[in-house]
């Protein structure tokens, strides 16, 4: 099946290529932390946040009973 976004794009990979090492140069250099810790510490906030909420509404509903 053809891809519906085929005439849109200008290369065969989803983003440019130059545009994408540009900006990963900049992001690395603005941060000063290397692309591995990024993924840890972005994974880590991806999985901490709805845990953190439900932990959160957990306590809550449990406030509330006991009232």
């Amino acid at each position: 099946m053809a891809n519906p976004l085929g005439p849109l794009l200008h290369h065969s990979e989803a983003i440019d290529p130059d545009l994408w090492e540009a900006l990963s140069a900049k992001i690395d250099h603005v941060l000063g932390v290397s692309p591995g810790v990024m993924v840890l510490i972005l994974g880590a906030f991806i999985v901490l946040f709805p845990v953190v909420v439900l932990v959160m509404v957990w306590r809550k509903r449990r406030a509330l009973e006991r009232d």
